[in-house]
């Protein structure tokens, strides 16, 4: 069987063929198979946790495909492509454009820097830190209903721990993401809510500030791979135009990564926030959530 990959993350891309789809956790790859054996084949579709880039007890899985005359009584005996799973990552960039040419600002209004590390806090547990910091939510105080109720400068703002990045009324915004690990098993899936994305960079080491604006590959998660020991951090270079006002969370798609505090929030055109209608539902969660938590312990969670 031959696959033809034409859409990533909903945005279709110019076609290509290929034996293996690498996709991470909150990726999407849309695949047109095409059956290419004998009437009578059976034969195995396979689907991999690659051992060097995560930590897994049941990585692998197969299902059985058979042919419209297969002897469905018998097992398949394909045997499995062979595959490169050395680089933590997704494909190249070169291998992904998109069908429909759209390119980012050249010069973007702001630019903000994310070093992502892994240490332990006070108390001896192991989190994820962005710039020194780890994310708590506060679940009875929604930051976009504090902006859109015009509470925003004088609440959130006092605990650093809510991760809130203000973006204002700028037009266009680069974010760029160090990831300070070092081993193949701490690659990030970075998943960015309310959005797609140009990555218009990435690799390991310090970034060069070399760019491409030609078309590149856009989508809402894309792997921030690890660093390399001697090489330094992996990074990668994402840009995005601010035409979607809220408060929209950017984190690890691995529950466990953002349970442990990889997520910041990157608040978009607050003065347009103040101006929404929201709806009340949103206010009766809150209200619902007080009521429920009260007998509980304090919730120590992303809430993603």
């Amino acid at each position: 069987m031959k696959m033809k990959v034409f859409a990533q993350d909903f945005i279709p891309v110019v076609p290509y063929m290929t034996d293996v789809v690498t996709i991470g956790i909150g990726q999407r790859t849309d695949v047109l198979v095409t059956a290419t054996g004998c009437s009578t084949d059976a034969i195995w579709m396979r689907s991999d946790v690659s051992p060097p880039c995560s930590v897994s007890s049941q990585g692998h899985a197969r299902a059985a495909i058979y042919y419209e005359k297969a002897d469905t009584s018998v097992l398949p005996n394909s045997t499995a492509t062979v595959y490169d799973d050395s680089f933590c990552g997704n494909v190249p960039l070169s291998m992904t454009t998109p069908l429909y040419p759209m390119s980012p600002p050249a010069e973007p209004e702001t630019t903000i820097t994310l070093d992502i590390t892994f240490a332990a806090n006070a108390t001896g547990n192991k989190l994820w830190f962005v710039n020194n910091m780890t994310f708590r939510a506060d679940f009875e105080h929604p930051i976009l209903l504090l902006e859109n109720q015009g509470q925003g400068n004088t609440s959130y703002v006092q605990s650093p721990e809510r991760m809130t990045y203000n973006v204002g009324s700028n037009s266009s915004v680069r974010i760029i993401l160090n990831n300070h690990s070092l081993t193949n098993r701490s690659q990030h899936p970075i998943h960015f809510h309310g959005h797609d994305f140009w990555i218009v960079a990435e690799g390991v080491g310090k970034w060069d500030g070399v760019a491409n604006f030609d078309n590149p590959m856009r989508r809402d998660t894309h792997i921030l791979q690890p660093g390399r020991p001697g090489q330094g951090p992996g990074y990668m270079v994402m840009d995005f135009v601010t035409d979607n006002p809220g408060v929209w969370p950017l984190h690890c798609h691995l529950a466990w990564h953002v349970s442990a505090g990889l997520y910041v929030n990157i608040l978009e055109r607050p003065d347009e926030i103040a101006k929404l209608s929201i709806p009340d539902v949103a206010s009766k969660s809150c209200r619902e959530w007080t009521l429920y938590k009260r007998p509980l312990e304090p919730v120590i969670d992303s809430g993603v």
